[in-house]
Protein backbone atom coordinates (compact mmCIF):
# COMPACT_ATOMS: atom_id res chain seq x y z
CA UNK A 1 0.00 0.00 0.00
CA UNK A 2 1.70 3.79 -0.94
CA UNK A 3 1.69 6.27 1.63
CA UNK A 4 -1.33 8.16 -0.06
CA UNK A 5 -3.06 5.43 0.15
CA UNK A 6 -2.35 4.81 3.84
CA UNK A 7 -3.37 7.99 4.60
CA UNK A 8 -6.70 7.90 2.61
CA UNK A 9 -7.32 4.42 4.22
CA UNK A 10 -6.83 5.94 7.96
CA UNK A 11 -8.24 9.33 7.40
CA UNK A 12 -11.55 7.12 6.48
CA UNK A 13 -11.29 4.84 9.73
CA UNK A 14 -11.46 7.90 11.06
CA UNK A 15 -14.28 9.28 9.57
CA UNK A 16 -12.68 12.50 8.34
CA UNK A 17 -12.92 11.82 4.54
CA UNK A 18 -16.29 11.00 2.92
CA UNK A 19 -16.52 7.80 1.69
CA UNK A 20 -16.46 7.74 -2.39
CA UNK A 21 -20.03 5.76 -2.37
CA UNK A 22 -21.53 8.20 -0.47
CA UNK A 23 -19.99 11.55 -2.29
CA UNK A 24 -21.10 9.59 -5.75
CA UNK A 25 -24.43 9.80 -4.40
CA UNK A 26 -24.00 13.00 -3.65
CA UNK A 27 -22.79 14.25 -7.09
CA UNK A 28 -25.16 12.40 -9.14
CA UNK A 29 -27.83 14.79 -8.97
CA UNK A 30 -25.55 17.63 -10.04
CA UNK A 31 -23.32 15.43 -12.39
CA UNK A 32 -27.01 14.91 -14.13
CA UNK A 33 -28.35 18.33 -13.93
CA UNK A 34 -25.40 19.28 -15.57
CA UNK A 35 -25.31 16.65 -18.47
CA UNK A 36 -28.80 17.58 -19.16
CA UNK A 37 -28.48 21.09 -19.27
CA UNK A 38 -25.24 21.20 -21.70
CA UNK A 39 -27.57 19.79 -23.78
CA UNK A 40 -29.25 23.38 -24.30
CA UNK A 41 -25.83 25.06 -23.27
CA UNK A 42 -22.98 24.97 -26.16
CA UNK A 43 -20.01 26.34 -24.14
CA UNK A 44 -18.73 23.34 -21.46
CA UNK A 45 -16.46 23.95 -18.95
CA UNK A 46 -13.22 24.19 -19.81
CA UNK A 47 -12.38 21.44 -17.28
CA UNK A 48 -14.94 19.09 -19.21
CA UNK A 49 -13.12 20.41 -22.40
CA UNK A 50 -9.82 18.97 -21.25
CA UNK A 51 -10.72 15.78 -20.06
CA UNK A 52 -12.39 14.93 -22.93
CA UNK A 53 -9.36 15.99 -25.44
CA UNK A 54 -7.39 13.50 -22.83
CA UNK A 55 -9.61 10.61 -23.92
CA UNK A 56 -9.89 11.43 -27.39
CA UNK A 57 -5.96 10.30 -27.14
CA UNK A 58 -6.85 6.90 -26.56
CA UNK A 59 -9.43 6.75 -29.58
CA UNK A 60 -12.94 8.21 -30.41
CA UNK A 61 -14.88 9.26 -27.00
CA UNK A 62 -18.90 10.55 -26.46
CA UNK A 63 -19.69 13.53 -24.96
CA UNK A 64 -20.84 11.84 -21.76
CA UNK A 65 -17.19 9.77 -21.54
CA UNK A 66 -15.94 12.87 -18.91
CA UNK A 67 -19.25 12.62 -16.59
CA UNK A 68 -18.93 8.54 -16.59
CA UNK A 69 -15.30 8.94 -15.65
CA UNK A 70 -16.41 10.91 -12.52
CA UNK A 71 -18.61 7.72 -11.53
CA UNK A 72 -15.85 5.71 -12.54
CA UNK A 73 -13.30 6.89 -10.50
CA UNK A 74 -15.45 7.09 -7.71
CA UNK A 75 -16.44 4.11 -7.49
CA UNK A 76 -12.91 2.45 -8.36
CA UNK A 77 -11.52 4.43 -5.46
CA UNK A 78 -14.76 3.01 -2.86
CA UNK A 79 -13.58 -0.50 -4.23
CA UNK A 80 -9.89 0.16 -3.48
CA UNK A 81 -10.66 1.39 -0.19
CA UNK A 82 -12.19 -1.56 1.41
CA UNK A 83 -15.55 0.14 2.56
CA UNK A 84 -18.53 -2.15 2.40
CA UNK A 85 -20.71 -1.42 -0.73
CA UNK A 86 -23.42 0.55 1.47
CA UNK A 87 -24.84 3.72 0.71
CA UNK A 88 -24.94 6.21 4.11
CA UNK A 89 -27.95 8.58 2.64
CA UNK A 90 -27.89 10.71 5.35
CA UNK A 91 -24.14 10.76 4.50
CA UNK A 92 -24.57 11.65 1.56
CA UNK A 93 -27.53 14.28 1.97
CA UNK A 94 -25.80 16.14 4.62
CA UNK A 95 -22.90 16.92 2.10
CA UNK A 96 -25.64 19.90 0.73
CA UNK A 97 -25.89 21.03 3.99
CA UNK A 98 -22.05 20.65 4.42
CA UNK A 99 -21.03 22.14 0.90
CA UNK A 100 -23.11 25.21 1.64
CA UNK A 101 -21.33 25.83 4.67
CA UNK A 102 -17.70 25.22 3.25
CA UNK A 103 -18.47 27.90 0.54
CA UNK A 104 -18.70 30.62 3.10
CA UNK A 105 -15.30 31.36 3.10
CA UNK A 106 -15.29 31.59 -0.38
CA UNK A 107 -17.94 34.13 -0.39
CA UNK A 108 -16.35 35.87 2.33
CA UNK A 109 -12.92 36.07 0.57
CA UNK A 110 -14.96 37.26 -2.57
CA UNK A 111 -16.21 40.13 -0.48
CA UNK A 112 -12.71 40.96 0.66
CA UNK A 113 -10.88 40.77 -3.05
CA UNK A 114 -12.04 43.49 -5.44
CA UNK A 115 -13.10 42.72 -8.86
CA UNK A 116 -12.58 39.21 -7.92
CA UNK A 117 -15.56 37.41 -9.74
CA UNK A 118 -18.45 38.38 -12.39
CA UNK A 119 -21.84 37.37 -13.49
CA UNK A 120 -22.47 37.05 -17.01
CA UNK A 121 -26.14 37.43 -16.92
CA UNK A 122 -26.49 37.96 -20.99
CA UNK A 123 -26.33 33.94 -21.48
CA UNK A 124 -29.16 33.41 -19.10
CA UNK A 125 -29.01 31.64 -15.71
CA UNK A 126 -29.97 28.14 -16.88
CA UNK A 127 -26.99 28.43 -18.81
CA UNK A 128 -24.69 30.00 -15.81
CA UNK A 129 -26.18 27.37 -13.38
CA UNK A 130 -25.45 24.87 -15.09
CA UNK A 131 -21.82 26.31 -15.84
CA UNK A 132 -21.48 26.93 -12.32
CA UNK A 133 -22.41 23.44 -11.09
CA UNK A 134 -20.16 21.79 -14.28
CA UNK A 135 -17.21 24.18 -13.03
CA UNK A 136 -17.36 22.68 -9.62
CA UNK A 137 -17.46 19.03 -10.65
CA UNK A 138 -15.05 18.86 -13.04
CA UNK A 139 -12.56 21.36 -12.36
CA UNK A 140 -12.46 19.63 -8.83
CA UNK A 141 -11.12 15.98 -10.85
CA UNK A 142 -8.80 18.02 -13.13
CA UNK A 143 -6.96 20.20 -10.49
CA UNK A 144 -7.86 18.53 -7.05
CA UNK A 145 -8.21 14.80 -7.33
CA UNK A 146 -6.08 14.13 -10.81
CA UNK A 147 -3.42 16.73 -9.86
CA UNK A 148 -3.08 16.62 -6.14
CA UNK A 149 -3.05 13.07 -6.26
CA UNK A 150 -0.65 13.02 -9.58
CA UNK A 151 1.68 15.15 -7.70
CA UNK A 152 1.77 13.08 -3.97
CA UNK A 153 1.82 9.67 -6.02
CA UNK A 154 5.07 10.47 -8.41
CA UNK A 155 7.08 12.81 -5.09
CA UNK A 156 5.82 10.29 -2.52
CA UNK A 157 5.94 6.96 -4.00
CA UNK A 158 8.12 7.46 -6.57
CA UNK A 159 11.05 9.69 -5.56
CA UNK A 160 10.31 9.03 -1.62
CA UNK A 161 10.48 12.84 -0.52
CA UNK A 162 9.08 13.97 2.33
CA UNK A 163 4.97 13.56 2.34
CA UNK A 164 4.43 17.01 4.04
CA UNK A 165 6.55 19.03 1.42
CA UNK A 166 5.14 16.93 -1.45
CA UNK A 167 1.58 18.03 -0.12
CA UNK A 168 2.72 21.59 0.23
CA UNK A 169 4.05 21.37 -3.27
CA UNK A 170 0.81 19.97 -4.74
CA UNK A 171 -1.90 22.01 -3.18
CA UNK A 172 0.07 25.07 -4.15
CA UNK A 173 0.92 23.72 -8.20
CA UNK A 174 -3.16 22.72 -7.86
CA UNK A 175 -4.15 26.40 -6.89
CA UNK A 176 -1.80 28.17 -9.74
CA UNK A 177 -2.97 25.98 -12.30
CA UNK A 178 -6.81 26.63 -11.28
CA UNK A 179 -6.24 29.78 -11.66
CA UNK A 180 -4.12 29.97 -14.68
CA UNK A 181 -6.23 27.51 -16.74
CA UNK A 182 -9.19 30.82 -16.85
CA UNK A 183 -6.63 33.11 -18.23
CA UNK A 184 -5.50 33.21 -22.22
CA UNK A 185 -4.81 30.79 -23.82
CA UNK A 186 -6.34 28.13 -21.90
CA UNK A 187 -9.44 30.00 -20.46
CA UNK A 188 -10.71 33.28 -21.94
CA UNK A 189 -10.44 36.31 -19.51
CA UNK A 190 -7.08 38.14 -20.17
CA UNK A 191 -5.27 37.67 -17.56
CA UNK A 192 -5.73 40.39 -14.73
CA UNK A 193 -3.54 39.74 -11.25
CA UNK A 194 -6.43 40.32 -9.06
CA UNK A 195 -8.59 37.59 -10.41
CA UNK A 196 -5.50 35.60 -10.79
CA UNK A 197 -4.78 35.97 -7.19
CA UNK A 198 -8.48 35.75 -5.97
CA UNK A 199 -8.50 32.24 -7.72
CA UNK A 200 -4.77 31.25 -6.40
CA UNK A 201 -5.83 31.80 -3.15
CA UNK A 202 -9.66 30.19 -3.64
CA UNK A 203 -7.54 27.04 -5.29
CA UNK A 204 -6.26 26.93 -1.98
CA UNK A 205 -8.81 26.58 0.23
CA UNK A 206 -10.96 24.08 -1.94
CA UNK A 207 -7.43 21.89 -1.74
CA UNK A 208 -7.54 22.00 1.60
CA UNK A 209 -10.76 20.75 1.22
CA UNK A 210 -10.42 18.47 -0.60
CA UNK A 211 -7.35 17.04 1.28
CA UNK A 212 -9.50 16.67 4.39
CA UNK A 213 -12.83 16.22 3.53
CA UNK A 214 -12.13 14.76 -0.14
CA UNK A 215 -13.68 15.31 -3.64
CA UNK A 216 -17.41 15.45 -3.18
CA UNK A 217 -16.92 17.99 -0.74
CA UNK A 218 -14.60 19.86 -2.37
CA UNK A 219 -16.91 19.63 -5.89
CA UNK A 220 -19.91 20.77 -3.99
CA UNK A 221 -18.21 23.74 -2.17
CA UNK A 222 -17.27 25.06 -5.05
CA UNK A 223 -20.59 24.36 -7.26
CA UNK A 224 -22.18 25.61 -4.12
CA UNK A 225 -20.19 29.00 -4.40
CA UNK A 226 -20.97 29.14 -7.86
CA UNK A 227 -24.42 28.72 -7.43
CA UNK A 228 -24.64 31.17 -4.61
CA UNK A 229 -22.62 33.86 -6.46
CA UNK A 230 -24.83 33.98 -9.51
CA UNK A 231 -28.09 33.78 -7.79
CA UNK A 232 -26.54 36.41 -5.92
CA UNK A 233 -25.89 38.21 -9.54
CA UNK A 234 -29.03 37.75 -10.93
CA UNK A 235 -31.32 39.02 -7.97
CA UNK A 236 -29.13 42.25 -8.29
Amino acid sequence: MTDQNKRTATAQKRGILARPLDALIFLLPLLIFYEVASLRCPDRVIAFNMLHDFFELFGPVGRLTPGLAVVVILLATHAASGEPWRIHWKASAAMYVEAAILSIPLFALNWAVPLSATVDCATGAFSELAYGVGAGIYEELVFRLALISIIMLVGVDIFRLPSSGVAVAAITASALLFSAHHHLPIGSEPFDPIRFAFRSAAGVYLALVFWFRGYGPAAGCHAAYNVGLLTVGFAQ
